[in-house]
């Protein structure tokens, strides 16, 4: 959960790039039906099919565990139903680039695209479109939060920093220098100990953001009011919450979130992380 934030696909998705993948996924795992994008009974009564070959619960709908028995792991130089299935999901449908040829063999383009998503995230940039992908590529990126892993540095996780800034907000003693080294998945591992008893590791993930942002408004002066600053343009990570920044926050606001009120929430720190071409 903390880490695959898998999404259920059910009968009458609208989300035809992912319908259609997972009826690849399905050819892939034997099933004779076509991959049209439209979720009905056919591909409803193939995935129950699978359920019950897999001792999984009935429910006609692909859920994390199903997900989980119908996603193959596939990488440059394969070529399946399963390249075909990353192929047709366009990977979360990234905006201004082409779409990906649906031809089942998992050449350059197709990989370029899976590490461009996996950047974008924070993910386990290998190229491989395995699990942990594919769980992000099933989410809605409005319910989505950005992994930043150990090994993280800025110029390939611009949220590290940010993350550093909270992890102090919360009375971590650490130093916010822009690299996710062990000290800050420590200090990560040791938040999540104090606010849950499973899914604990060194991972910043879906269940730690909520937890971790402050809201932040004008005259604010902490290291959450640093975080947010380290997360905008031009903008001096100083902690103090003064006019420059509120003026960066509501120039976002106005693109992505309008109207602009200039506080910093967590609909406003959601948008300040993930992909901005999503």
């Amino acid at each position: 959960m903390n880490v695959e934030p898998w999404h259920v696909l059910a009968a009458g998705d609208v989300r035809r790039f992912l319908v259609r993948a997972a009826q690849h996924l399905l050819r892939q795992a034997g099933k004779t039906i076509t991959a049209d994008g439209f979720f009905g009974p056919l591909t409803e009564s193939a995935v129950r099919d699978l359920q019950t070959a897999s001792g999984l619960g009935t429910t006609g709908q692909i859920d994390a565990a199903t997900w989980r028995k119908l996603v193959v792991a596939t990488r440059r130089g394969d070529s399946s139903e399963a390249v075909r299935a990353v192929q047709a999901s366009q990977l979360g449908g990234t905006i201004g680039e082409p779409d990906l040829l649906v031809d089942g063999a998992f050449g350059p383009a197709t990989e370029a695209r899976v590490r461009n998503f996996q950047s974008m995230w924070g993910l386990s940039l290998d190229g491989v479109a395995g699990p942990e992908t594919w769980s992000f590529v099933s989410a809605p990126p409005r319910e989505l939060w950005p992994l930043v892993k150990v090994g993280a540095l800025m110029s390939d996780n611009w949220r590290v920093r940010a993350v550093q800034h909270l992890l102090v907000h919360h009375g971590a003693t650490l130093t916010v220098d822009g690299s996710y080294g062990a000290a800050s998945g420590e200090s990560m591992r040791q938040f999540q100990l104090s606010q849950r008893a499973t899914y604990v590791s060194t991972t910043t993930g879906q269940l730690d953001w909520p937890a971790l942002i402050a809201t932040v408004r004008r005259g604010d002066s902490n290291s959450a009011v640093a975080a947010v600053q380290s997360l905008l343009p031009e903008v001096s990570e100083d902690g103090v919450f003064g006019p420059l920044t509120e003026q960066a926050v509501r120039d976002l606001q106005d693109v992505f979130l309008p109207p602009s009120d200039g506080v910093v929430g967590p609909l406003t720190w959601h948008m300040l992380v993930v992909p901005k071409s999503e």
